[in-house]
């Protein structure tokens, strides 16, 4: 009996520490799958947060394209951000304000357009509003030839200067250096029928300065995704 009895006892000992080592073993099996399954839905994230920062570079670079702007390409980028991004708020937020038919206007077209616009301007630049006569148009055309080649007018309509000639310089020279939003100000500040010329490119330059604005909020909000992995 004593000997059936050690026997029993080492067996109960064995498969105690069986279980005890069994427990241990899943227990760290479980830990490990845990860690792989982080370790996968974070290599899943960063995969969509790289999918969500070429989209957004490849909208970004489309609408800030010296050339003319892609219109199908962005059209196609725009509707697969959507499809893939819909559950996002802020992705969904932005690509709200962007129109169905974004603005096919690019920073081009604006610049070459204000050059036609500069000589119809400035041959009205005394028309400052509709009741003027035939004799501002005849001086508008007068002082037109005078500065047609001055490229350098920076006399402020404070000190005596034309508020034509004026603003007109310093939106040419915004553009020169690619600073649509500064030659726009300048543009909106003038008045008559210069204003009325430009009524148009205004309203086009707005547009795509809007566009550029969600170009570039989307673009952040890509990165900063990114950047927190």
């Amino acid at each position: 009996a004593f000997w059936s009895d050690e026997a029993a006892l080492r067996e109960s000992c064995v498969e105690t520490e069986y279980q005890c080592k069994l427990e241990k073993t899943n227990a760290l099996l479980a830990g490990v799958g845990d860690m792989l399954d982080t370790q996968n839905q974070r290599y899943n994230q960063t995969l969509q947060h790289r999918r969500l920062l070429n989209l957004a570079t490849n909208i970004f670079q489309t609408i800030n394209s010296g050339s003319d702007i892609n219109l199908e390409q962005l059209q196609a980028s725009l509707e697969t951000l959507k499809a893939e991004f819909n559950e996002d708020p802020v992705v969904s937020v932005v690509t709200a304000t962007i129109p169905t038919t974004p603005v096919s206007t690019s920073f081009s077209q604006l610049k070459s357009r204000l050059g036609e616009l500069d000589s119809a301007c400035r041959n009205t630049a005394l028309v400052t509003s509709e009741d003027c006569g035939i004799g501002s148009h005849l001086l508008s055309r007068a002082m037109s030839l005078f500065t047609l080649r001055d490229e350098t007018y920076n006399t402020k309509p404070e000190e005596g200067g034309s508020i034509t000639l004026y603003y007109l310089y310093k939106a040419q020279n915004e553009m020169q250096q690619n600073n649509l939003d500064l030659a726009a100000r300048y543009l909106n500040q003038l008045v008559g029928k210069p204003r009325t010329l430009v009524t148009e490119w205004l309203a086009d330059a707005r547009a795509l300065l809007e566009l550029r604005q969600s170009a570039a909020v989307l673009m952040n909000y890509a990165k900063m995704k990114n950047d927190s992995l």
